[in-house]
């Protein structure tokens, strides 16, 4: 496949928007298809997954990437542009003040030490207290807002039920982040070995697991992978 119009369009959409859903893409794609395209051929969803590899082979070698990922709190899939070497909302950027990274950091914190990785959103806001060194002005709640909005609208946090969640693409970018930083707290689905944040709860041991990773372990065995006890929970 020839790298063309198409794929440097979809890759400046995903680097705009950060994350889309997999419906997002498709449609996306059909649009782009329709304007770049070279046949009046409308694009099959699995196309998709091909016009990421390819430009994924492209950028690989600058530190970025275009990561697909299921994300288990509302049970869609997403394409998620990641920056390998440095988050471009903690180091190098000069779109946001000192106070709001310090509070972005202090919201990853705290939502990281939770049991299960949420955080009331009231106490998301009280979290402007820590947004600032000694003798500096804190960040005004008001601000809080704004910014929790908008990096929901990024992708980096989700806010369901008044319960703040990481997003997805704070899993896939700050995954090396938080594993290295918080490695006491941090655990990996037992089945594919990869970092979970939320998932299934067995209900007569504490392990945590992929929701899909269960779906395809349950069409062969009916016991818990960790205590081996008959698996009750619903998925």
């Amino acid at each position: 496949m020839a790298y063309t119009d198409v794929h440097r369009s979809f890759l400046q959409a995903c680097c705009n928007h950060g994350t889309l859903s997999k419906e997002q893409a498709y449609e996306l794609l059909i649009g782009i298809h329709a304007r770049y395209g070279d046949s009046d051929t409308v694009p099959k969803e699995d196309e998709v997954a091909e016009v990421v590899a390819k430009i994924n082979s492209r950028i690989y070698r600058f530190d970025q990437k275009i990561a697909y990922t299921h994300y288990d709190p509302t049970e869609r899939d997403f394409y998620v542009f990641v920056n390998l070497m440095d988050s471009p909302i903690n180091r190098h950027q000069n779109v946001y003040t000192a106070p709001e990274l310090q509070y972005f950091r202090a919201l990853l914190r705290e939502i990281t030490l939770t049991d299960d990785h949420q955080l009331p959103l009231i106490a998301c806001l009280n979290l402007t207290n820590q947004s600032s060194d000694e003798g500096t002005k804190p960040l005004a709640k008001a601000r809080a807002e704004q910014l929790l909005s908008e990096w929901e609208q990024s992708g980096y946090f989700l806010i369901l039920e008044n319960q703040c969640y990481f997003g997805p693409r704070t899993i896939v970018e700050f995954e090396n982040y938080l594993n290295t930083n918080f490695a006491d707290v941090i655990t990996r689905c037992c089945l594919c070995n990869v970092t979970i944040f939320y998932g299934l709860r067995c209900a007569k041991c504490p392990q945590i697991l992929h929701r899909e990773c269960m779906k395809k372990y349950l069409r062969r065995l009916t016991n818990c992978p960790s205590c081996k006890e008959l698996w009750t929970v619903k998925l």
